[in-house]
């Protein structure tokens, strides 16, 4: 019996998504031009492309599929160097207001910026993609020490930051990142899950603790005068760079392996959110009331 059916040959998919993608990627490059670059900005675009590069070795290296693992990646990409950008514009010498709400647009790009990626990037993913990672523990060591290369890199190259990468280190994000982490490790119903998911799940939830903490500390600090405000927003932006930098590592090794597309989108808009709250209650832009009155 002959099939009357139209056969789409595997080439064609490709193309058309590859167009699909190119198209978006124009526009979206065009917009942001015209806006006065915002997404593609030197201090956005740069430090997510070392991280994306970064993955691409990790994939590449344990010969496992590249776009997959651009696409899991950029979320937690584009939290971390928006939280990077945060405690830059927070060491930096003071400027004038307009400079510094000027500044405030790197908070959100980088963000923005990986939520880009997370959803074009599909579109070129083949049909066959293969995110199954078993790394050897060596390996496992070296991509976490790239990884704070790379970061490490971004801060002081890239960023020329005047503040000492050991600035990056608070004791009260690192305390609360630490429980958070091994209160994953054991919780009800994590059992089944390899340590690379466990390590995913907790960066989530430490950006969690950090973006509801974060916003409590920074209440109370606010109505015991200026020189608390400092430490309190300190506290919730470099709480969700360790949890951004945990999901991105983990995901880079892994963690995201047994998620499907489904629920690798819901796992990346509870990162959004979790930044998005914390971000506008601390660094929020002028309104248009602001601008009218």
């Amino acid at each position: 019996m002959v099939d009357d059916e139209p056969k789409i040959s595997a080439k064609s998919v490709p193309i058309s998504r590859v167009s699909a993608f190119l198209l978006a990627m124009t526009a979206v490059i065009f917009v942001d031009w015209n806006m006065g670059f915002s997404l593609f900005a030197f201090e956005s675009a740069g430090p997510f492309l070392i991280l994306m590069i970064v993955a691409v070795l990790i994939a590449i290296w344990n010969k496992s599929q590249v776009i997959v693992l651009i696409s899991r990646a950029s979320v937690p990409a584009g939290a971390l160097v928006a939280a990077l950008n945060a405690m830059h514009m927070f060491t930096s010498p003071a400027t004038d207001p307009e400079t510094t709400m000027f500044s405030t647009r790197l908070i959100f790009a980088p963000m923005g910026l990986g939520i880009l990626f997370s959803y074009l990037v599909p579109l070129i993913e083949p049909v066959d993609a293969n995110f199954e990672l078993t790394l050897s523990r060596a390996k496992q060591l070296a991509s976490w020490a790239l990884s704070l290369v790379a970061i490490y890199v971004v801060w002081t190259f890239l960023f020329q930051s005047t503040a000492s990468f050991a600035g990056l280190i608070d004791l009260n994000s690192v305390v609360i990142s630490v429980a958070v982490m091994a209160i994953c490790m054991v919780y009800p119903g994590n059992e089944n899950l390899s340590m690379h998911e466990k390590a995913v799940y907790s960066g989530l939830f430490i950006c969690v603790m950090a973006a509801v903490l974060g916003v409590a500390f920074y209440s109370s600090a606010a109505a015991m005068g200026a020189k608390f405000i400092g430490q309190s927003a300190a506290f919730g932006v470099l709480t969700t760079l360790y949890g951004s930098f945990v999901v991105f590592v983990a995901t880079i090794l892994g963690g995201q392996s047994s998620m499907n597309a489904a629920e690798s989108r819901y796992f990346d808009w509870h990162l959004i959110e979790s930044w998005i709250f914390l971000a506008i209650m601390l660094l929020a832009p002028r309104t248009l009331i602001d601008f009218l009155i």
